[in-house]
């Protein structure tokens, strides 16, 4: 029974909870690198088929026209035209049609007004033709639009009739008179009074609403599947020049935007801004993001926890196992760790160390030591807890393989570019790249710089 009662208070004092002070947090915000410029390069295709379409709709299939003179050469002509061959150029649109006419002239070498003020011709009018009863004449057309984009985020356009070649001359022998430059004249002229038309018909593109859509679909945020939202924040807007598809009858050009990407945590109020007036455009490729991510301290015991609840820690015949770990806040850019653990002793202890994002994407704790509370408090309760072995096993199951969730969130923000933003109008995208370079600890959580890059399109049938 002695022997029990002189090993109660030794088996009681195994038993006690260890209770140490919390360390003192710094509440100040850390200042943040300055990020390059994010930017974002969207190519937009716009398919043209259908005003293609409406072009060849808009222009008449034939018309007439005709000169009527008492003396000399009057006529009257008929023009037919063949649907029209789009044959689109690298820098503009270019297209063709066949034609073909019909000519029926009179002649009258003299005319006198003694009988009919309008004039009588002195001798019997001479009649020819061209076309008439016979193949009718043909000719070869050719237009050609220059497009751009106005300031207001309109097509500007201006068509110009850049062909007109006769094929078949229309050359009457019987009173020597070549006819073909008054056809080319005539019909020229009507042809020409078409080039407005075909302006209207592509200007009535509304390529404005589509840039709206995405201005508007980068404003809002992107959900991460719960690792909070990316936030774009588009600034500025310009877009390059028009090109064209020449296979697939498609209008191209870039739109490209400067952003002030942020992720959070936790989800902000989204503002929403007008469409801004084009800046000066410079040629880029794909999207490169610069991010500050806010986080919180949540997040980090949640990686944290992962491979630190259960690990046990034998030594010297004791053994202590961490039941969880709870990060503090920082001092002098060092995370404050709490870790409750049990086994031959239970209680709590503090730990700081520095935090570090290595090259191939591992979140590491070095140098962790205890704080000067946690020293002093086990020095004088549990000396072995302070061995430096404990330090050094607890130093390594602080990796942490960001991978993993990196390629999540890689795969989330892919899905997230790729939808249909109004009827018509598709916006695909994919990252290609994402990491995170540095780590700064702040009040509340920490901040991480990342960087994020890949292509976006935005396609409009």
């Amino acid at each position: 029974m002695k022997y029990l009662l002189f090993l109660l208070p030794v088996l009681m004092g195994s038993c006690k909870s260890i209770d140490i002070p919390e360390p003192f947090v710094e509440m100040t915000e850390p200042t943040l690198p300055v990020l390059s410029i994010s930017k974002i390069n969207v190519p937009i295709e716009i398919d043209l088929q259908n005003q293609l379409n409406e072009v060849e709709k808009s222009l008449p299939n034939s018309f007439e026209g005709n000169q009527t003179q008492c003396e000399g050469v009057s006529f009257d002509y008929t023009f037919i035209r063949e649907p029209i061959h789009f044959q689109l150029n690298r820098t503009s649109l270019y297209y063709e049609l066949d034609g073909k006419f019909e000519l029926k002239l009179n002649y009258c070498p003299k005319c006198h007004s003694l009988w009919d003020e309008k004039g009588t011709c002195t001798i019997p009018r001479i009649y020819a033709s061209c076309g008439v009863g016979e193949p009718m004449r043909r000719v070869k057309i050719g237009y050609n639009t220059a497009v751009s984009i106005t300031d207001s985020y309109t097509f500007d356009t201006e068509t110009k009739l850049k062909r007109f070649d006769v094929i078949d001359p229309c050359e009457i022998t019987v009173f020597k008179y070549d006819a073909t430059s008054q056809v080319e004249k005539q019909v020229k002229t009507q042809l020409q009074s078409l080039e407005k038309d075909i302006d209207r018909q592509i200007e009535s593109v509304d390529i404005r609403s589509s840039i709206k859509d995405v201005w508007r679909q980068l404003e809002e945020p992107m959900d991460l599947s719960g690792y909070g939202f990316l936030y774009l924040k588009p600034k500025s807007m310009s877009l390059g020049p028009v090109t064209f598809d020449v296979l697939n009858k498609r209008a191209l050009l870039t739109a490209e935007l400067t952003a002030a990407p942020v992720i959070s945590t936790n989800k902000e109020e989204t503002t929403y801004s007008e469409l801004p007036k084009q800046e000066k455009n410079t040629s880029g490729q794909g999207y490169a993001l610069y991010i500050h991510v806010k986080a919180s301290y949540d997040s980090i015991n949640k990686i944290m926890n992962k491979n630190l609840i259960g690990y046990n820690i034998p030594y010297k015949g004791k053994e202590i196992r961490v039941d969880s770990v709870h990060v503090l806040g920082n001092q002098k850019q060092k995370l404050i760790i709490q870790v409750y653990f049990s086994g031959s002793k239970k209680g709590e202890f503090y730990l700081v160390g520095t935090p570090s994002i290595t090259d191939d994407q591992f979140f590491v704790l070095t140098d962790l030591e205890y704080d000067i509370n946690s020293k002093s408090v086990l020095l004088r309760t549990a000396k072995w807890l302070f061995d430096k072995r404990i330090l050094e096993e607890l130093n390594k199951s602080a990796i942490y393989d960001l991978n993993p969730l990196l390629n999540e969130t890689k795969t989330t923000i892919t899905n997230q570019l790729n939808s249909q933003l109004d009827k018509g109008v598709f916006l695909s995208g994919s990252v290609e790249h994402l990491a995170v370079s540095t780590i700064q600890l702040g009040a509340s959580g920490f901040y991480l710089t990342t960087e994020v890059s890949g292509n976006m399109k935005l396609i409009m049938k």
